[in-house]
């Protein structure tokens, strides 16, 4: 069989778009570092990519919803510490005022005492973090922090304090007596039940109270272990975000590594096929050389 100069030409051009066309495709592969450039290359594997990043997204959300709940409940939990220290004082003192032979003036300095921590307590209850808002919110709302795991944003003031301490004025925190929330120990008015009763027992003017110091003494500790118990919460709901962390971190890598052999480009495969074809291509140019300065019917 008789081969034409034509035939050799359009083998050789051919040769060549053939490999241009995968050495540029392994070039891209190269540097882009992504095996496929569009859907259409591998539609399984795209497919697949974008779910990936869809779960990758996820994991992203509850990595936020954890530092957003670390940092709500670190800042409640350091409240809580300071507040319980200033409860033990008022326990201090309150165990100081059973001592029946205090004179007038040791039982107004205990009155002075506790008033002063009742006011730094009260501080403490509203206080606001850097950014304005109540480190004891009104609300709370439930945070997924990783698949099927959810927990509370923050400490709720109510659950903390037995009542929303947010939407009282100062008049009326300072005032306070009742207790707004079923089941809960209003603590700032367990507190300036005492205060009122150390006053009235130290003889201040103007302060009454019709309790005897066996209730008020009590009521201290309801709202110390209140307190206590708000602190336990807040701890318990860290240790969880703790192991979240720990769970969303082997996901994110198993994410990472699934991604990466799917769709990122295998560098010591593209080289090899950039290398081949970029070969292949330059020995095709060589042929087509030749044929261009000879023709094929006068050499048979």
């Amino acid at each position: 069989m008789r081969i034409s100069t034509n035939q050799i030409f359009d083998s050789s051009v051919q040769s060549m778009n053939s490999s241009l066309t995968e050495a540029v495709k392994y070039q891209q592969q190269i540097s882009s570092g992504q095996s496929y450039s569009k859907a259409s290359d591998n539609s399984y594997a795209v497919s697949w990519g974008v779910r990936l990043s869809f779960d990758k997204s996820r994991l992203t959300m509850y990595t936020n919803n954890q530092n957003y709940v670390t940092a709500s409940m670190d800042s409640a939990s350091t409240q809580l510490g300071s507040m319980i220290d200033a409860m033990n004082q008022l326990t201090s003192v309150s165990t100081q005022a059973q001592n029946g032979s205090l004179t007038p003036s040791a039982l107004k300095a205990l009155y002075l005492q506790a008033s002063q921590i009742a006011t730094t307590i009260q501080g403490q209850a509203t206080a606001k973090d850097a950014s304005g808002n109540p480190i004891f919110p009104s609300t709370i709302n439930s945070v997924q922090i990783e698949p099927g795991v959810s927990v509370d944003s923050g400490v709720q003031t109510s659950n903390a304090f037995g009542k929303d301490l947010n939407i009282l004025s100062q008049a009326d925190l300072a005032s306070v007596t009742d207790n707004a929330v079923t089941g809960k120990t209003d603590v700032l008015a367990n507190i300036n039940q005492f205060v009122a009763y150390l006053g009235q027992k130290a003889g201040i003017e103007g302060v009454t109270s019709s309790l005897s110091l066996s209730v008020v003494s009590s009521n201290l500790t309801s709202a110390y272990n209140q307190l206590l118990d708000a602190q336990t919460h807040s701890g318990l709901v860290g240790s969880l975000v703790s192991q979240a962390g720990s769970a969303v971190n082997s996901l994110s890598t198993q994410l990472a590594s699934t991604t990466s052999t799917l769709l990122d480009t295998d560098m010591a495969a593209a080289t090899a096929g950039f290398t081949k074809n970029q070969a292949i291509l330059n020995a095709a140019q060589a042929l087509f050389g030749k044929l261009q300065s000879s023709n094929l019917f006068s050499k048979l």
